[in-house]
């Protein structure tokens, strides 16, 4: 029996020192081998290390023979949201997407919520003391300040300290630098929040008080407005916590606070000066409005996409769907797929629908509502006797401190994206609040057990369950380190420039995880690009180039199987097809349906119209090639290439009238400064030649030659054209011009010897590719 304790005893220390692992390693857990070595690394790195605390938690209970937990408040609203999930998720447009996420860019999935779920359950039954509560808290902040340490070095010292592990990268946070802002800000505030407290240790105060300094310096470094504005509501309920316990809090260190506050106005008011700024990369993100219009489409779509969302992590296909008309005018980013809304709420609201938005919003203002109940339990509510000034004090003012980081936190959903780290960070610190509570009002958190009866055969049974419990946790363990390898292999074929290894290495990767549309659609392009290399090298083993055709169609086939709904499976799929029309002529029909389909799911993406229509010449569906034109036009009014292919069609139909207004509508949307096309609309009025279409094509060849001073098609065009004017000088001058950028084209030489020899004018020819 002793030694059943003191193996009890070693389970539950060790419970604790994984959760104290898991603090620091999310955060800084990265793997250069990864494609994203941001998103993966650090889910796995937690689900890992997650279920080590389950399967010691487990064999607790074996040792035991006790199923023992402790219940919180916050339970039930969790199972419901699982509950909500779990329907958002089988409903989904994209089940792969809604439970396991996606492997380039993080979404919100179902496995991923479990864990979480998991994670705050196991915060609250081993965090049982306020010895255990604030090594947590002092592990988290001391990461945080390491990770501000490493964003500080690089930015202004040029030093990677850990450029062996994520070399290039800014942060350790995340791949963009506003969540990593978010993550500072409620480490800043945890930091400075306790350096409140009278009778911190000296040793911890310097360390506390250091990491508020990097993390502020950090914030004036990455100087982002909508940072400041977070920073200052973070100040003000530090401010409202440090002025209610003004008996027991550094009076000194409010003042320091309020300095922060101001200094914080002044920075939003005036912005930070430029010297104390660094160079980040540009952040490319969904705008506000074009958000909230897709959300606000997906979520009054029907009955299903109002109250469970698209699916958990299928913004791209709501983005697809509901893409606006309006948004082909912005000139940067037009041509983007966006996978993720502005902002969190935003993602939850057309992911997840009114039902999960709403038990969040329910759990924040439940977990709120304890918080001011303890607040405002003594006293009334005079600012001055809030609190209880008894021996729980210290233990009200640390819930507080992390209650309004935690609220800063949940208020940063409606304007950023959280990635795993910061989501992760909010139901860590929901179950240190709810934790904290407990210490308070012994209600917040009860103990439930249940003994097993010391009988063989009870005792049997449970031990059995047990085991099976176990057993499952270990084969979920199995199947994460597949999909991590799987995803190791997947890198190592895309960064390969052989193409017979990166095949090797996405089969291996299929083989682990046969599920992914990525995985399928890069096999398809490996194969492609097989029998495109083939060609090159003059190989002329027609059967070896067909089958890597073939089998970069079926790939590319299965990749839509996966996801019906992604248009950019769809787009690889068409593309496809469109190589292997060169080899097996009816696959020009088959490309087309690609792009219809593509095109039906995406349907204000003028790019798509244009692919479309280009696919309808070729394969001489003139009027259909016509109608997709003109569409791809209208969506997007300066999308030049619609233009030239309109024009290209009715050229090839002999509607030249036709085809000069076409390119004469590109004129108006900037073609001037486009050399490729002067030279096109100046050969359609050469070969037209009414009026003044001769001297026409002469200014356009000539603006082109301006652009483009070794632009050889539109050298050789105005040699023609002079030629043709019986201009030999000039002629000649253009066609040496044309000579000296093609030294071993003969035609050229042969052009130049019969103007020289004294040759007569050539009858005037059309101007070709040369």
């Amino acid at each position: 029996m002793m030694g059943n304790q003191k193996v009890l005893k070693f389970i539950d220390i060790f419970s604790y020192v994984f959760l104290l692992v898991n603090a620091v390693a999310v955060p800084l857990f990265m793997d250069r081998n990864l494609v994203n070595f941001y998103i993966i690394p650090k889910q796995y790195a937690f689900i890992c290390l997650l279920l080590v605390n389950v399967i010691l938690f487990v064999a607790k209970m074996i040792l035991s023979k006790t199923l023992s937990y402790r219940r919180s408040i916050m339970d039930l609203p969790i199972l419901g949201l699982l509950l909500f999930a779990l329907f958002s998720s089988i409903f989904s447009v994209n089940h792969y997407d809604s439970f396991l996420g996606r492997n380039e860019y993080f979404v919100f999935n179902y496995v991923y919520l479990i864990f979480l779920a998991v994670f705050y359950f196991l915060i609250t039954n081993f965090i049982n003391s306020r010895a255990r509560w604030s090594g947590l808290v002092d592990a988290m902040v001391y990461t945080g300040g390491f990770t501000t340490l490493v964003f500080i070095l690089k930015a202004v010292f040029k030093l990677d300290l850990l450029s062996w592990l994520f070399p290039g990268a800014l942060n350790s946070i995340d791949k963009i630098n506003t969540p990593f802002g978010i993550w500072i800000i409620v480490i800043m505030l945890l930091a400075a929040g306790n350096l409140l407290k009278k009778n911190m240790l000296v040793g911890k105060s310097i360390m506390y008080f250091f990491v508020t300094i990097l993390c502020f310096a950090s914030l004036v470094l990455l100087s982002f407005n909508i940072l400041w504005w977070i920073v200052l509501a973070g100040l003000i309920l530090l401010l409202l916590v440090g002025v209610s316990f003004m008996k027991e809090v550094r009076l000194g260190w409010v003042s320091a606070l309020f300095a922060m506050l101001m200094l914080t106005v002044i920075f939003i008011a005036f912005g930070t000066p430029r010297y104390l700024q660094t160079a980040v990369p540009a952040e490319i993100s969904l705008g506000a409005k074009p958000s909230w219009s897709i959300t606000s489409q997906t979520i009054f779509s029907g009955a299903k996409g109002f109250l469970l969302g698209s699916g958990l992590g299928t913004f791209n296909v709501d983005f697809s769907k509901y893409r606006s008309v309006d948004f082909n005018n912005d000139t940067l980013a037009w041509s983007l797929r966006f996978s993720q809304p502005l902002s969190t709420f935003m993602a939850l609201l057309a992911e997840g629908g009114v039902l999960i938005t709403l038990i969040i919003l329910f759990a924040v203002l439940y977990v709120i509502g304890h918080v001011f109940n303890v607040w405002f339990k003594r006293g009334g509510f005079s600012a001055v006797k809030m609190v209880d000034m008894g021996d729980s004090v210290e233990t009200k003012l640390d819930t507080f401190i992390t209650a309004a980081a935690w609220l800063v936190l949940t208020g940063a959903m409606a304007v950023v994206f959280f990635g795993p780290v910061l989501w992760w960070l909010w139901w860590l610190m929901l179950g240190l609040i709810i934790t904290g509570l407990s210490f308070i009002n012994p209600e917040v958190i009860k103990q439930k057990e249940w003994e097993v009866e010391d009988t063989p055969q009870y005792s049997l049974t449970f031990s059995f369950v047990m085991i099976v419990v176990l057993a499952g946790l270990i084969m979920v363990g199995v199947w994460g380190a597949r999909l991590y390898l799987a995803e190791a292999s997947y890198a190592k074929a895309i960064t390969s420039k052989d193409y017979n290894e990166a095949q090797s290495n996405l089969t291996r990767a299929l083989f682990q995880r046969g599920s992914s549309d990525v995985y399928h659609a890069a096999l398809a392009q490996v194969y492609l690009m097989q029998a495109v290399n083939l060609v090159n090298t003059g190989s002329k083993d027609l059967q070896a180039v067909s089958s890597f055709v073939a089998q970069a169609v079926n790939e590319a086939r299965t990749a839509t199987e996966i996801s019906p709904r992604s248009v950019a499976i769809w787009e690889n799929l068409a593309i496809m097809y469109e190589n292997a029309a060169v080899i097996v002529p009816e696959a020009r029909e088959w490309a087309i349906k690609s792009w219809q389909k593509a095109k039906e799911l995406e349907p204000t993406n003028p790019v798509l119209s244009w692919r479309l229509a280009n696919n309808y010449a070729l394969s001489s569906q003139m009027d259909d090639a016509i109608k997709n034109y003109k569409e791809a036009s209208e969506l997007k009014r300066d999308y030049l290439d619609s233009y030239v292919g309109l024009a290209r069609v009715y050229e090839q139909q002999n509607k030249l009238d036709e085809a000069v207004e076409s390119y004469k509508a590109a004129m108006s949307y900037g073609a001037a400064n486009n050399p490729v096309l002067l030279f096109d609309f100046g050969r359609l009025l050469y070969n037209r030649n009414k009026d003044k279409d001769r001297a026409d094509a002469e200014t356009l060849w000539l603006n082109s030659v301006n652009l483009q001073p070794n632009y050889s098609n539109a050298l050789y065009s105005l040699g023609l054209l002079y030629e043709s004017r019986g201009d030999k000088t000039t002629a000649l001058q253009y066609y040496y011009k044309v000579k000296d950028l093609n030294p071993d084209n003969k035609d050229i030489t042969s052009k130049i010897r019969s103007l020289v020899g004294g040759g007569t004018a050539a009858p005037e020819e059309t101007p070709a590719n040369q």
